[in-house]
């Protein structure tokens, strides 16, 4: 879709800001005159009806939509459902345990409950039309609109009770999730209709001959106009963002654009998502930090703690990102002495030791490549990525896959870990960081389920909504996400970060990371982000082997 001007756009943080903003909207509606474009259009991936909305009146989702119906405005309602080879094959295979068969039960209630409800609610079940197993619909979309004026809320979170979280992540509901999302006014709010529609009417049958018409018929003819989008104050550049294969051609306007903005970005590109290793995405990064050479281009890379990734599978994957971005970023000119590499199978001999082969190769004694032979997804993330040596005086070239386990040993003390630096201007270009809540002294840190989809640039360029940085969501599921350029916006969403953090300073995002203390949150009940040694990020992986023994058939 084409850039948007003269729009408003509101940054949204955590469960209770979003919700209530969203209950804020909501209600707006429900006391609006009766109009016909008065209305309440709904797209989501789950929508569990009893999560809760008005927290001050004790009224959930379902009640608050029942209130809205009452008042004599249509609310309209798109929900996710899995295809039906997958529904059988996890029943068949004994697993009803599984997210997808929880998330369909959510939203088979929901519609129970809401569905027809005053001849004004419609519930209805969607599956992604693409030709595919395993395709979801996982935008999360909410248009209210009031005699044809929208205001719409794009973000990450599922309408669940884990994803309602306080700012400070105390865990008042006996949880903690991290999420992002931002209402937008303007008119970017009709494209973002249009794409609701178009799920929307999906739901006509193709053919109908006798009887009413299908509900769907006339609610699909109400939209909003162009000329009804006037803000006063909007002054935000809005871009809406898809990606969808439901068509002949597939849509892949998010991962183009996050590809585009990367490859101009010329301060630092930070990357706050749930999971992180779309090839294109990291081959993108890795381009871009070496084309700025010394001028020092900085990644900062926030992800869930790879420790609590039972399945080891998204953490896997990010290993094998992190590896190829640190070598590409001249991480090992920066800081490095060594690398000690374990290469080839981990084993386990009769008393559970592994077994390594090992070898350590000195930075100075050799040229570091990258052998990339594709970034093609029939090959992500099975193809062999490897580290190539090749001797300075010999010639002789050493191959060492880049999945295999790495440590790097340092500059100065030639350990494999030393206290972090407080300069910037040696801080590896490529930083990785976990977000938790400290308890205070004598408490064990806590982490924070990180849900966001956020990227930013150069203080420039924001990127936000439900797509995961990975190559479902960049290549083939049904993904929303808004692309705000603005300066005065990037920099309020940087410094909420900044704050919501507890970094001392608002100077760039990497360099405030850098010389926050880890000690200084031990003492306190904050939240912050711990930040890991590369050596320690691979010693969280012995277990893992190398991707011959773990396959990841799912693409």
């Amino acid at each position: 879709m084409a850039p948007t001007h003269n729009n408003t756009a509101v940054f949204l943080m955590d469960g209770e800001e979003y919700f209530d903003k969203f209950r804020d909207c909501l209600y707006e509606v429900r006391d609006a005159q009766v109009d016909p474009k008065t209305y309440v259009r709904l797209g989501w991936w789950c929508l569990q009806h009893d999560t809760l909305l008005d927290r001050h009146a004790g009224k959930n989702f379902g009640q608050c939509l029942k209130e809205v119906a009452d008042q004599g405005h249509p609310v309209d309602i798109c929900l996710w459902q899995p295809d039906d080879v997958t529904v059988k094959g996890l029943e068949l295979a004994n697993m009803s345990d599984h997210f997808s068969l929880h998330t369909l039960a959510k939203n088979k209630a929901t519609r129970s409950l809401l569905h027809d409800y005053q001849q004004r609610i419609q519930v209805y079940l969607e599956k992604h039309s693409g030709v595919g197993v395993g395709y979801s619909l996982h935008q999360k979309i909410a248009i209210f609109s009031i005699a044809g004026t929208l205001k719409v809320l794009v973000g990450g979170f599922n309408i669940e009770p884990e994803y309602w979280d306080n700012i400070d992540h105390s865990r008042p509901y006996g949880h903690s999730c991290h999420d992002t999302g931002v209402l937008l006014q303007g008119p970017v709010t009709i494209d973002i209709e249009e794409e609701w529609l178009r799920r929307w009417k999906k739901q006509i049958p193709t053919i109908h001959l006798f009887g009413p018409p299908h509900p769907a018929v006339a609610r699909s003819k109400v939209q909003a106009l162009a000329n009804g989008q006037v803000i006063q104050n909007g002054n935000v550049t809005v871009t809406a963002l898809t990606t969808n294969s439901e068509s002949l051609s597939n849509q892949t306007h998010i991962r183009d654009k996050l590809v585009d903005l990367i490859s101009h970005a010329n301060k630092y590109i930070y990357i706050e998502n749930f999971q992180f290793f779309n090839p294109e995405l990291v081959k993108a990064v890795r381009t871009r930090i070496k084309q700025m050479g010394a001028r020092q281009l900085k990644v900062v890379l926030v992800i869930p703690d790879p420790l609590h990734d039972a399945d080891k599978g998204v953490t896997y994957l990010t290993r094998i990102t992190y590896a190829m971005m640190a070598v590409e970023s001249g991480y090992l000119d920066e800081n490095c002495l060594a690398v000690e590499v374990i290469d080839g199978e981990i084993t386990y001999n009769s008393d559970q030791r592994q077994q390594f082969t090992r070898a350590t190769y000195s930075k100075d004694d050799y040229v570091w490549e990258i052998d990339e032979p594709s970034v093609s997804l029939k090959d992500w993330p099975q193809q062999d990525y490897r580290l190539v040596l090749t001797h300075k005086k010999t010639r002789a070239r050493k191959e060492v896959r880049l999945d295999a386990v790495l440590r790097f040993i340092h500059k100065g003390t030639g350990q494999k870990s030393k206290p972090q630096p407080k300069h910037a201007d040696v801080a590896p270009k490529i930083q990785v960081y976990f977000p938790y809540r400290y308890g205070g002294f004598g408490k064990q840190p806590e982490t924070i389920y990180l849900h966001t989809k956020l990227m930013i640039i150069d203080s420039q360029h924001v990127v936000l909504g439900s797509a995961n940085f990975d190559c479902r969501a960049m290549d083939y599921d049904g993904e929303l996400d808004v692309h705000v350029d603005d300066a005065g916006f990037a920099n309020h969403v940087k410094a909420r970060l900044v704050n919501h953090y507890g970094i001392h300073g608002m100077y760039e995002v990497p360099r405030a990371c850098w010389n926050d203390s880890a000690e200084e949150r031990h003492q306190a009940q904050c939240v912050g982000l711990a930040r890991r040694e590369p050596e320690d990020l691979w010693a969280m992986f012995e277990d893992v082997g190398s991707s011959k023994k773990l396959k990841f058939n799912w693409l």
